[in-house]
């Protein structure tokens, strides 16, 4: 691949993550949150699949552990915002979700004993301000309800990096990716007929193609197409240099918001995102075992990188 080419790949991937916001905001117009969560995993596993079995599918080692992540990322993780997503934007929920790389080094510091400098806590504050930035000028008590789950949402992804960097040992990517989502569909079958089954959220009989089309290109580029962009360029890309082109998703994220929901770019926004990425670019590199330099987006790189 010319030296260039990885650098795309992880632009391409930036990009397919950006999608996730919008696509699930469009498909909410005519599914409930429980089946374009299902109808997302279900087109993911459709990609991870087919390419898992052509390269070599390892078999599973403790699948309770693929259940673990599956229920962290993508179940709770995406869950949280595709419900979210019901009572706040896709713009807020792009901008948001950068909140992640915070919550996973603030984790670190918690769980596995790595020390939070000056830099990091002077990060997380203003990407905490950042947040609440975004609430605005006469947001509503609904707004704030969809911006909560959608943080609660990043910090699941953040919990998810705990166990995977110990799965990502002994397991390749493509067959780690594949076993969680499986995982996560498994999960998300029985809340699904749950949430019908109660009323809690209406059958999807009648539901117009183009809301279950975008909820499975959700899954098939925001989900599965996403990591496995990521996956193929990390192995010849410096770790610290892919967490910054990473940050290219909440960019994504919004332009996509603003160009196929019409939705409206406020001053808080602008406040919020200023002060979300300012933090970001403040918290401290962080090294893989192979002694790289880790920055960026910290959980989808120390997870997946082989």
């Amino acid at each position: 691949m010319r030296p260039r080419g990885p650098y795309l790949l992880l632009v391409l991937a930036a990009l397919c993550w950006g999608t996730q916001a919008t696509a699930a905001k469009y498909a909410l117009g005519g599914l409930g949150p429980a089946a374009v969560l299902l109808a997302g995993l279900l087109g993911a596993n459709l990609v991870l699949w087919p390419l898992a079995l052509l390269r070599g599918l390892r078999p599973p080692e403790r699948i309770g552990r693929y259940f673990l992540l599956g229920l962290l990322e993508p179940g709770l993780a995406y869950g949280l915002l595709t419900v979210g997503l019901g009572y706040t934007t896709a713009t807020n929920a792009s901008l948001l979700n950068a909140t992640e790389s915070c919550f996973v080094v603030l984790l670190s510091a918690i769980f596995l004993g790595e020390r939070l400098g000056i830099r990091a806590v002077a990060g997380l504050l203003l990407s905490c301000a950042g947040v609440l930035a975004l609430q605005g000028i006469g947001a509503n008590v609904h707004g704030n309800l969809g911006d909560v789950l959608v943080v609660l949402g990043a910090l699941s992804a953040a919990l998810y990096s705990l166990p995977a960097r110990g799965a990502a040992r002994t397991t390749d990517a493509l067959s780690m990716t594949t076993y969680q989502f499986t995982a996560a569909l498994i999960l998300a079958i029985p809340v699904s007929v749950l949430a019908w089954s109660t009323g809690a959220e209406a059958l999807p009989l009648h539901a117009a193609p183009r809301f279950w089309i975008a909820a499975v290109i959700m899954g098939t580029i925001g989900y599965a197409a996403s990591f496995l962009l990521y996956n193929r360029a990390i192995a010849t890309v410096p770790v610290g240099a892919a967490g910054m082109v990473l940050n290219l998703i909440p960019v994504f994220g919004v332009a996509l918001a603003v160009a196929f929901l019409g939705e409206r770019l406020l001053v808080w926004h602008a406040v919020g995102a200023v002060l979300i990425g300012a933090g970001i670019a403040l918290f401290p590199t962080h090294r893989t075992q192979g002694g790289e330099q880790n920055a960026g987006h910290p959980s989808k790189i120390g997870e997946y990188a082989p």
